[in-house]
């Protein structure tokens, strides 16, 4: 088996991964199903705020990941250290737990209201368990018609704390799913790239560039990791054009760039004809037409506007940039200050106003030194 059928084999795999992950993503977006929890425990219980505690990586913290009520803002990424307060008693004992003045309980940490501003005096928590594994606690504060939490609520809270701790377990095995899969794709990016010494690392800069201005223009969460994906694999065609086109020390003729620009048709025929077709729709998109350019002059069909594809568009943004930032053997490369200069020139033409903007409000963010720049949301990437 060549190195072709190698990575067309290794293509295959990932897309029955990828396609698994797409289906578990549509049900399981863990920030939802945090929040949707939370929501639905607090309206069938009637509760004026509630808190949902999730145990980190190494369950020595519980911390705060989704709050409805007053002052939930100043709630959220609070984290209580092992042993302290009724979220950790609860967990650890396994037991629920009522509490009709907060004032008079020993466990009850009063350093979160001095926090927030909220002013809790009952309160109920449930533990999050599945298999003995401790996931959390939930708890819900000062029942709203301004009387106790009862035992018939306290039973309740734990029949719906045992589904909601299912539904976030499977959460979790999406997570480490989805986190295998980018894994996966990112070692087959590497070797993609590693056929050219002087892209070496291409794809993963682009897949970066990308989810950044993804975000800066306000992409949801669940498609940012979409493009995350397929911007590591726009360039996969790749793998069909010839080393010596590849790395060629000197500029192409017209020919050889003509047969460079097949790696689109090439890249989006490899994708396209994996099963299941439907998990890479995307990805195929992404790689077929992120060469093409706003007014009609790029490749491989001369799309203009919003006939090219949302992810081609930003795709084609970030891999310009890199590109123009890379050094060649015929090119010392740009500066960031003057790709960002060409991006500006090409605004409106080549590339859509919006996307470019996210770009250079990135570079000027970070003072031009993107090894520092951070995104604002957390993915699970």
């Amino acid at each position: 088996m060549n190195e072709t059928q190698q990575l067309k084999q290794r293509i295959q795999e990932l897309m029955a991964l990828w396609d698994a992950s797409k289906e578990l993503n549509s049900h399981l977006e863990q920030d939802k199903v945090f929040d949707n929890i939370l929501q639905q425990m607090m309206h069938v219980i009637g509760a004026e705020a509630g808190t949902l505690w999730i145990a980190d990586t190494d369950g020595q913290n519980l911390q705060a990941v989704s709050a409805f009520g007053a002052a939930a803002e100043e709630i959220l990424d609070v984290k209580v250290p092992r042993g302290q307060g009724v979220v950790w008693k609860v967990l650890e004992t396994g037991q629920a737990e009522r509490i009709e003045d907060v004032t008079r309980h020993a466990d009850w940490n009063e350093r979160i209201d001095q926090k927030s501003g909220f002013i809790t005096s009952s309160l109920l928590t449930v533990p999050l368990i599945v298999k003995s594994q401790l996931l959390g606690s939930l708890q819900l504060l000062n029942k709203r018609d301004g009387e106790f939490f009862t035992e018939q609520d306290l039973r309740l809270a734990e029949a719906l704390a045992h589904q909601s701790a299912l539904a976030l377990h499977n959460s979790q095995m999406y997570d480490e799913l989805n986190r295998m899969l980018i894994s996966m794709i990112r070692t087959l990016a590497t070797l993609l790239d590693a056929r050219d010494p002087y892209t070496a690392g291409h794809s993963g800069r682009v897949a970066n560039y990308a989810l950044w201005i993804a975000q800066k223009i306000g992409m949801a969460p669940s498609e940012c990791e979409e493009l995350y994906k397929a911007a590591l694999l726009h360039d996969i065609g790749k793998i069909g054009i010839r080393d010596e086109l590849l790395q060629k020390p000197g500029r192409l003729t017209k020919d050889e760039f003509h047969a460079i620009q097949q790696h689109t048709v090439i890249g989006a025929g490899i994708l396209a004809n994996m099963e299941p077709q439907h998990a890479m729709e995307q990805a195929v998109e992404t790689a077929k037409f992120h060469h093409e350019r706003l007014n009609g002059s790029g490749y491989p069909e001369g799309l203009k506007g919003d006939a090219i594809p949302l992810f081609a568009r930003i795709v084609g943004v970030a891999d310009t940039f890199d590109a123009m930032t890379t050094v060649r053997p015929y090119s010392k490369g740009f500066t960031l200050q003057e790709s960002a200069e060409e991006l500006l020139r090409c605004r409106g033409e080549l590339f859509e106003t919006e996307l470019v903007d996210a770009m250079i409000s990135i570079l000027k963010e970070c003072d031009y030194d993107l090894s520092t720049y951070k995104t604002e949301r957390r993915y699970r990437i």
